[in-house]
């Protein structure tokens, strides 16, 4: 997977969780979480916007990225019944797919 197809997914999925009203301010201070997706500590669109968006950007730029991913599993079961969600858990889950596929060829086991 091309560094620059996994940017334009990044960029599709920051443009649609601002079209849903997630994502307010690019420059949000840094948060840190103890549990997976954050979820003890904040909603889990709060955690695509500050934590999973700047991760995955992070490893795209620095080509340390994780052998494998599945936040569209976690999205799918966050915004069950959230029709509006629809476009974004499907954006999701092309990252997803992208990076475990890249993971089975190869790829380090670095999170993002």
């Amino acid at each position: 997977m091309e560094e620059s197809t996994l940017t334009e997914l990044l960029d599709a999925i920051e443009f649609e969780l601002r079209r849903l009203g997630y994502l307010h301010c690019p420059n949000q201070p840094a948060i840190v979480v103890s549990s997976a997706f954050g979820h003890d500590q904040m909603a889990f669109e709060q955690w695509l916007g500050s934590i999973f968006l700047p991760r995955a950007r992070t490893a795209v730029a620095t080509g340390e990225l994780p052998a494998s991913s599945q936040v569209a599993v976690a999205a799918y079961r966050n915004f069950d019944g959230v029709e509006e969600a629809n476009g974004l858990i499907e954006l999701l889950g092309k990252f997803d797919t992208a990076i475990n596929r890249r993971g089975r060829v190869g790829g380090n086991q670095c999170g993002a």
